[in-house]
Protein backbone atom coordinates (compact mmCIF):
# COMPACT_ATOMS: atom_id res chain seq x y z
CA UNK A 1 0.00 0.00 0.00
CA UNK A 2 1.38 3.46 -0.83
CA UNK A 3 0.91 5.90 1.64
CA UNK A 4 0.50 9.33 0.68
CA UNK A 5 3.43 11.74 2.27
CA UNK A 6 3.56 13.11 5.50
CA UNK A 7 3.48 16.88 5.81
CA UNK A 8 7.34 16.74 7.07
CA UNK A 9 8.41 14.84 3.80
CA UNK A 10 6.45 17.39 1.28
CA UNK A 11 8.34 19.21 -0.78
CA UNK A 12 8.00 23.38 0.83
CA UNK A 13 6.72 25.79 -1.53
CA UNK A 14 8.17 28.64 -2.47
CA UNK A 15 7.15 31.74 -0.67
CA UNK A 16 5.92 35.23 -3.46
CA UNK A 17 8.11 38.22 -2.32
CA UNK A 18 4.63 39.51 -0.93
CA UNK A 19 4.70 36.51 1.47
CA UNK A 20 8.27 36.75 2.16
CA UNK A 21 7.58 40.05 2.88
CA UNK A 22 5.11 39.89 4.78
CA UNK A 23 6.96 37.54 7.59
CA UNK A 24 9.09 40.60 8.52
CA UNK A 25 9.01 43.22 10.83
CA UNK A 26 7.47 46.77 9.97
CA UNK A 27 11.04 47.92 10.42
CA UNK A 28 13.65 45.53 9.41
CA UNK A 29 17.50 45.94 9.32
CA UNK A 30 19.57 46.02 6.07
CA UNK A 31 20.96 42.71 6.18
CA UNK A 32 17.40 41.15 6.04
CA UNK A 33 16.39 43.70 3.79
CA UNK A 34 19.37 42.94 1.40
CA UNK A 35 18.60 39.25 1.61
CA UNK A 36 14.89 40.15 -0.07
CA UNK A 37 15.85 42.56 -2.09
CA UNK A 38 19.10 40.83 -3.67
CA UNK A 39 18.66 37.30 -2.25
CA UNK A 40 21.04 35.53 0.22
CA UNK A 41 24.00 35.31 -2.60
CA UNK A 42 23.95 39.12 -2.98
CA UNK A 43 23.05 40.25 0.31
CA UNK A 44 26.30 41.64 1.16
CA UNK A 45 25.81 44.35 -1.68
CA UNK A 46 22.94 46.10 -0.33
CA UNK A 47 25.60 47.57 2.00
CA UNK A 48 26.88 49.95 -0.87
CA UNK A 49 23.61 49.72 -3.05
CA UNK A 50 21.32 50.78 -0.16
CA UNK A 51 22.94 54.65 -0.17
CA UNK A 52 22.86 55.26 -3.82
CA UNK A 53 19.24 54.59 -3.98
CA UNK A 54 18.50 56.65 -1.16
CA UNK A 55 19.35 59.31 -3.25
CA UNK A 56 16.42 57.90 -5.60
CA UNK A 57 13.92 58.30 -2.59
CA UNK A 58 14.72 54.77 -0.73
CA UNK A 59 14.21 55.55 2.69
CA UNK A 60 16.53 55.61 5.13
CA UNK A 61 16.79 53.68 8.44
CA UNK A 62 14.91 55.05 11.26
CA UNK A 63 17.38 55.43 14.05
CA UNK A 64 14.51 54.66 16.50
CA UNK A 65 13.31 51.57 15.16
CA UNK A 66 16.54 50.48 13.98
CA UNK A 67 15.72 49.64 10.54
CA UNK A 68 13.97 50.19 7.19
CA UNK A 69 10.38 50.64 7.12
CA UNK A 70 9.55 47.19 5.12
CA UNK A 71 6.07 48.72 3.35
CA UNK A 72 7.82 51.86 2.26
CA UNK A 73 10.78 50.25 1.31
CA UNK A 74 8.46 47.57 -1.69
CA UNK A 75 6.69 50.79 -2.54
CA UNK A 76 9.90 52.65 -3.65
CA UNK A 77 10.76 49.69 -5.72
CA UNK A 78 7.02 49.27 -6.74
CA UNK A 79 7.00 52.73 -7.91
CA UNK A 80 11.05 52.84 -9.53
CA UNK A 81 9.66 49.84 -11.79
CA UNK A 82 6.21 50.87 -12.86
CA UNK A 83 4.32 49.24 -10.24
CA UNK A 84 2.43 51.75 -9.20
CA UNK A 85 -1.15 52.05 -10.03
CA UNK A 86 -2.12 55.17 -11.97
CA UNK A 87 1.29 56.63 -11.97
CA UNK A 88 3.51 56.31 -14.74
CA UNK A 89 6.58 55.34 -13.97
CA UNK A 90 10.03 54.25 -16.18
CA UNK A 91 10.09 49.95 -16.06
CA UNK A 92 14.29 50.47 -15.44
CA UNK A 93 16.62 52.90 -14.63
CA UNK A 94 17.81 54.93 -17.66
CA UNK A 95 21.74 54.98 -16.40
CA UNK A 96 23.76 57.10 -14.37
CA UNK A 97 23.24 60.70 -14.20
CA UNK A 98 26.46 63.19 -15.52
CA UNK A 99 25.70 66.51 -13.54
CA UNK A 100 29.04 67.62 -14.73
CA UNK A 101 27.26 67.60 -18.20
CA UNK A 102 24.43 69.76 -17.07
CA UNK A 103 27.08 73.05 -17.27
CA UNK A 104 28.78 72.35 -20.32
CA UNK A 105 27.99 74.59 -22.96
CA UNK A 106 26.99 73.00 -25.99
CA UNK A 107 29.22 74.23 -29.17
CA UNK A 108 26.71 75.68 -31.82
CA UNK A 109 26.84 74.47 -35.30
CA UNK A 110 26.49 77.29 -37.90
Amino acid sequence: MIRPPSSQTRPRRRRSRDEAFDLLPLFKADDAIGTMVLGPGRAQEWGQIAPLLEARGLPKVDPMMGGRYVPAVIEFFDRQYGLNRGVASPLAPDGVEDFGKWHQRRKRHS
